[in-house]
């Protein structure tokens, strides 16, 4: 159980990386290739650091009997996912993972499926993993171990304010998009035609229909701006969208789900 901040905090660490990794290794089984399921971009996923932090303290003097550390570890940690998901959908208004195709769910953030898994997974890390995990940290030099927790905290913090600032800008992307959709839409209706569906199809499938429409000047300039849009990349935009497929945007979702049409065909293409 932790006694400071330094435990504390290296519990929090070694867990989210642990948590990281899990991902990894579900992912690949999943999907048979590397996806980084983390929201940061390095190797650590906060709401397993936060989630095992909290068991460890809260727990740890009834870790003797196990129906209690089980129905704990279950409570705490749905507690600690359905307020994480809560908070990143009102903060950046997406939401990241959604749990609504799954039985006895809350609102998409929890189920009960992954409920359980946590719990077990807890009972397993206060019985098997923590005491050897605690061990190591109390007996780790305290200089150079505080030494290395501040240049890891410090990665951590900012590699917060990269993603932040990425996700942000991600959202103003999909803005852009659905600003664009609307003038071609808007153009569409001012000169009484009804195709803004047919320019929007023919973005998306690059079929002969783009080419009558190009024909027309009143479209050119809102198309070549829509395309732009579309083919769009960034490093930061493209993992977020592997590590979170089902995610939603919950002011843009159309623009999200036709950009995300446009990438996957163009993936299937190559």
């Amino acid at each position: 159980m932790p006694v400071s901040f330094y435990e504390a905090a290296w519990i929090f660490l070694v867990y989210a990386f642990l948590g990281w990794c899990t991902e990894v290794a579900y992912a690949a089984l999943e999907l048979k290739q590397f996806v980084n399921r983390g929201f940061l971009n390095g190797p650590v996923c906060p709401i397993y650091g936060c989630g095992v932090l909290l068991v460890v303290a809260v727990l740890t003097p009834l870790k003797e009997n196990f129906l209690i550390l089980f129905v704990g570890s279950f409570f705490l940690t749905s507690l600690i996912e359905f307020i994480t998901g809560f908070l990143l959908e009102k903060i950046f208004h997406n939401q990241w993972w959604d749990y609504s195709e799954e039985n006895f769910n809350i609102c998409g953030y929890v189920c009960l499926k992954f409920s359980i898994m946590w719990g077990l997974g807890c009972v397993l890390i206060m019985d098997v993993v923590h005491p050897g995990i605690y061990r190591m940290i109390k007996v780790f030099p305290k200089l150079p171990g505080t030494v290395l927790l501040v240049l890891l905290l410090t990665a951590f913090v900012i590699d917060l304010i990269i993603t932040v600032s990425m996700v942000l800008k991600f959202n103003k992307h999909l803005k852009h998009l659905n600003e664009a959709a609307v003038r071609i839409k808007d153009v569409s209706n001012e000169i009484g035609e009804n195709i803004y569906e047919g320019v929007i199809v023919a973005m998306e499938k690059r079929e002969e229909l783009k080419e009558n429409i190009e024909s027309k000047p009143e479209y050119t300039k809102i198309l070549q701006e829509y395309e732009k849009l579309m083919e769009h990349k960034s490093f930061g935009v493209e993992r977020l969208m592997k590590a979170f497929p089902n995610m939603k945007s919950r002011s843009y979702q159309e623009a999200l789900t036709r950009w995300k049409n446009y990438r996957n065909k163009k993936r299937f293409l190559k």
